[in-house]
């Protein structure tokens, strides 16, 4: 009964760090960058990504305001034709190059509790915060 119990429980807990994209795809979500791997988030300036219905993205690239196409199904997630304004920022240009690279190398994300993690095949690139 022991082990039942726990299987449930184990069950209960990965289901709700679901890796799928569901949510993301079925409502419009902003977030904010919040962690960047082996690298520095500005101290003056923040990123976001708003996800409109899982087909358009955009939002602030530290900069610039940015637009683009998603496409997500279940846990992939590939965002394509980014473009953004072009606005000279010395300060943060470097990051803003850097983020729309990362951007266009995403290949798989997930949900779990209020962050998105996006990850290109198993390497976390960027984790977002529900906004």
């Amino acid at each position: 009964m022991k082990k039942l119990i726990l299987v449930l429980f184990v069950a209960f807990t990965l289901q709700a760090c679901t890796k799928d994209l569901r949510l993301v795809k079925q409502q419009d979500t902003k977030w904010e960058l919040s962690d960047w791997p082996g690298k520095t988030l500005p101290a003056t300036a923040k990123a976001t990504l708003n996800i409109s219905e899982g087909s358009k993205i955009g939002g602030k690239s530290f900069c610039n305001t940015y637009g683009g196409n998603a496409v997500i199904n279940g846990n992939a997630i590939r965002f394509s034709k980014i473009f953004g304004t072009k606005m000279y920022c010395e300060a943060v240009g470097d990051a803003e190059n850097k983020y729309y690279a990362d951007l266009e190398k995403v290949t798989a994300g997930k949900v779990s509790g209020d962050k998105l993690y996006l990850y290109q095949n198993e390497t976390l690139l960027m984790v977002f915060t529900k906004l």
